[in-house]
């Protein structure tokens, strides 16, 4: 997604709105609400890289042990979570 971020200028105050019009912080000065701005679409891009990552690993366990997407997704999130894995029952 392209996380367009806005800054508006509400009495004395900045206000960042993220993309869904929701509220992420109200700011005393222009500065501090373009580096939350900023910081919004950094975590929004880290994320975003995040997902695709997690993607494409579920796509590569598919591929080399020949499991289904269901399996492949809860291996990654046990393993992502420190959890012992639970899907081990389906084997």
């Amino acid at each position: 997604m392209n996380a367009e971020y806005k800054i508006e200028s509400v009495s004395k105050q900045f206000i960042v709105v993220d993309p869904w019009d929701e509220i992420v912080g109200r700011y005393t000065s222009a500065e501090e609400a373009q580096q939350n701005n900023d910081r919004c679409k950094k975590v929004d891009a880290i994320a975003e890289t995040a997902r695709l990552l997690v993607e494409n690993a579920i796509k590569a366990l598919i591929q080399l042990n020949g499991v289904d997407r269901d399996i492949a997704d809860r291996a990654i999130r046990d393993v992502m979570g420190g959890a012992r894995p639970q899907w081990k029952q389906f084997f």
